[in-house]
């Protein structure tokens, strides 16, 4: 199974990095125990509405459990090759650099994959960006969904893992050496 989710906005203006996190795993029950971290309380927990505490216990209790990081950080008005982009031409270019480095370390060669659901592009276009770098990693995608983050605990997971990789950058916060040992790929543009 592959999770992901975005930190960061897609403008010039607003936050300096933006970022796309992917959580790979075999099933989504080896992230059980860290999904207890998140209270259920009918609140949408986020790396955002969260306190420095709560952001470091949600990874702690992310960091012995199965599973692997890839993720995308861009520097949106100075990034490493000189072509600033924004939008939505952004998001899909981060978004398909990830879906492609996730791929590359699946523990086998069926997944699902899960976006949390956004407006920067349709449900059909995410679909053919899986579809899409699937056929070049030689996967096979068996379900490929949008799906809102307070309906799903591994979204809000890997909420946390977005917003700890874009803050990292954007803050120096170290809160992402936590779970250091689960990157397997760790991009900045």
């Amino acid at each position: 199974m592959i999770a992901i989710d975005e930190a960061g906005d897609l403008g010039s203006a607003g936050t300096q990095f933006f970022s796309i996190a992917a959580i790979i795993l075999f099933r989504s029950r080896d992230l059980k125990k860290a999904a207890l971290s998140i209270p259920n309380d009918n609140i949408e927990h986020k790396w955002n509405n969260s306190t420095p505490e709560r952001r470091t216990e949600v990874l702690k209790s992310m960091s012995d459990q199965k599973f692997k990081i890839s993720y995308v950080v861009v520097d949106k008005n100075h990034p490493i090759d000189h072509h600033p982009i924004y939008g939505n031409e952004l998001y899909e270019s981060v978004l398909r650099q990830v879906i492609a480095d996730a791929m590359s370390c699946l523990p086998c060669k069926d997944v699902n994959v899960y976006l949390d659901r956004c407006s920067f592009l349709t449900s059909e276009e995410f679909r053919n960006i899986v579809y899409s770098e699937a056929r070049e990693k030689g996967v096979n995608p068996l379900k490929v969904h949008m799906i809102s983050s307070s309906d799903s605990k591994c979204i809000q997971l890997v909420d946390f893992v977005a917003g700890a990789c874009r803050s990292k950058y954007e803050y120096g916060d170290e809160t992402l050496e936590v779970l250091r040992e689960k990157v397997s790929f760790a991009r900045r543009r």
